[in-house]
This record gives structure tokens, C-alpha cells and sequence, in this order.
């Protein structure tokens, strides 16, 4: 690419979490509440920004700068598509500006519940070039309905992207990523970028509209077809749209909760539960629950109503 990343004062760390925020003030406080509670269990952990600027992202939420240990800027051509905010772009072609060897990426529309450390060593040890949550397999042969995969019809995806009928494609949710710097882990992105940039799924076939524009997730699953890269999984976030889980278990199963998707996607106790868990953890640090998520909620790119 030719922008290259910048402020990468932690580029040779081993690893670290990566989380992106650009945009709306919201994602940068959500940015913050994910960091902080990361932090909050393990302040050994690097945790890197990717941002539009630094100065942007501080000036929306100042609070940022006591547990952000790194920040990268992105171009804003990796931001925009015709002038309208694309985070789909942004995630596609966010390979060039990881800052570590070994980077956990996660969404920020999520809490931390426990140390992240075990997570980030086993994503290590596994040996695996890439991890993420992978929801679902599909071949042509079992039709055209992709049910794990909510974004197009299987038959048009083989038509449109001139898959071969032995091509396996794999649906996943991209909240988390454990991306390994790597030939593999880089074809991937860099098949999914082309495949967003160059030859994109008109906007009318898409089963579901992402905020209005393309879902990133869509192009990863290509990507792996593709390449013949079959991702492996890792269930480290609790996500939910029905009651499945006590309060309870998600603390003994998972290494976060999210509330992705639009308002009213994650239901509004468990969004309650959050913002009780980060005002307890915050007044005991002394310091004030400010960033409240049902604020961030009404204000994200996956809103229904977009």
C-alpha cells in the first residue's frame, strides 16, 4: 500500500490487542470503556488504537490517552468511499497498519470480563496463522442458502466472485481476530481487500445491508475459498440476542461480552449488566462511568434504521 502507518511507538512488541475507532464519538467511547476494562484485569497488556488521527480520538474522549499504549493513524482513503464513512474498507484492509507480531483484534463494541493474557498466549501457542470466530461452512453443493452466513445467496457469491464448485467458503463473525504476521494471515487480507475494492457485491444482491454499505465479513468468507485457507476458531466472546446466559455463566465462559449490531440487537439488560459492572469498576478506581453503552448503542454503523 502506499500510506504507511504511523505512530507505531509499539511496532515491535511481540503482541497486543488491537481495537479500531473512527468516526462518531461514540466509538471512540466505547474504544475507552473496552480498553479500560482490559486494562482493568492485566495493565501489562499492549493495547493499540487505529484511528483517523490521534487528535481526533482524544479530543472526543481525552480519557483515552490513560490506557491506549499505542496509536496508528489511517489514511482517510481507507476510510471513506466516496466521501461516506466505510468500515468495511477500513477492516479489509487493516493488515498494513497491525502493530504487532501477534495481534488480537477486537471490535470495540465489547466489555472485557477477565485477563486476556491466557487468550492472547493460546491464540500464540496454537501455532495458527490466523483465528477467528468461525460460525459456519458452505460448499455449492449444499445449495444456495448459507444459513450461518446472513450476507448473500451462496449461488450468486460462486457466480459473482468465479469460485470453483471444490471451494469451501467460512462464515465468521469479525468482532475477533487473532492475526498472526504471516504470508497466510496477509493473502488472506490481502484477497479479501481486492475482492472489496475491485470486485464488490453490488450493494441490491446483499441478503443484509450493513449499515448501508458492505460488510467486511462477506469478503473474508470469499477470501478463504479463495485461497484455501479453512480459518479455526476461537469462542472468546458472549454474544446474544435472547436470554442463553446467566450473568453468571457468561463470566465463566467467556473473555468478553459484546453488544454488537444495531439498538436493541443485544437485549437491554445485558447492556444494563455492563454498564453496572464498568460504574462499579470505576468508582472503585475513583474515576466517573461516563461513556454509558445504551449512549453508544443509538449511535452505531449497524443500526437497522441506516
Amino acid at each position: 500500500m502506499d500510506n504507511l502507518p504511523t505512530n507505531q511507538s509499539n511496532q515491535h512488541a511481540s503482541s497486543g490487542v488491537v481495537l479500531v475507532a473512527f468516526g462518531k464519538p461514540q466509538y471512540y467511547w466505547a474504544a475507552y470503556n473496552l480498553a479500560y476494562s482490559i486494562k482493568r484485569f492485566n495493565a501489562a497488556i499492549n493495547v493499540a488504537l487505529i484511528c483517523d488521527t490521534k487528535e481526533r480520538a482524544c479530543y472526543y474522549c481525552t480519557d483515552l490517552l490513560g490506557y491506549i499504549d499505542s496509536f496508528v493513524e489511517l489514511p482517510e482513503a481507507n476510510i471513506y468511499t466516496n466521501k461516506k464513512i466505510d468500515p468495511g474498507k477500513a477492516k479489509v484492509l487493516l493488515y498494513d497498519y497491525l502493530p504487532y507480531n501477534n495481534n488480537l483484534y477486537l471490535d470495540v463494541d465489547a466489555v472485557c470480563l477477565k485477563d486476556l493474557q491466557p487468550l492472547i498466549d493460546s491464540c500464540i501457542n496454537s501455532g495458527e496463522p490466523y483465528l477467528t470466530r468461525v460460525v459456519g461452512e458452505h460448499n455449492i453443493k449444499q445449495g444456495r442458502d448459507f444459513k450461518a452466513m446472513q450476507w448473500a445467496w451462496a449461488d450468486e457469491l460462486w457466480q459473482h466472485f468465479g469460485l470453483n464448485k471444490s471451494d469451501v467458503i467460512y462464515a465468521i463473525n469479525s468482532s475477533i481476530q487473532f492475526i498472526k504476521k504471516s504470508e497466510t494471515a496477509e493473502a488472506v487480507y490481502r484477497t479479501a481487500a481486492d475482492l472489496y475494492l475491485n470486485n464488490p457485491m453490488p450493494i441490491y444482491k446483499l441478503r443484509t445491508k450493513w449499515g448501508g454499505g458492505q460488510p467486511d465479513e462477506l469478503y473474508f468468507n470469499v477470501a478463504f475459498g479463495k485461497t484455501g485457507y479453512k480459518p479455526k476458531d476461537v469462542n472468546a466472546i458472549c454474544f446474544q440476542m435472547g436470554k442463553e446466559f446467566t450473568y453468571k455463566q457468561i463470566e465463566e465462559l467467556y473473555y468478553l461480552m459484546s453488544y454488537y449490531g444495531g439498538k436493541g440487537f443485544t437485549p437491554s439488560f445485558y447492556i444494563d449488566w455492563l454498564d453496572r459492572k464498568l460504574k462499579q469498576w470505576m468508582e472503585a478506581d475513583g474515576k466517573q462511568h461516563k461513556y454509558f453503552i445504551h449512549r453508544i448503542t443509538d449511535h452505531k454503523h449497524a443500526d437497522p434504521k441506516r
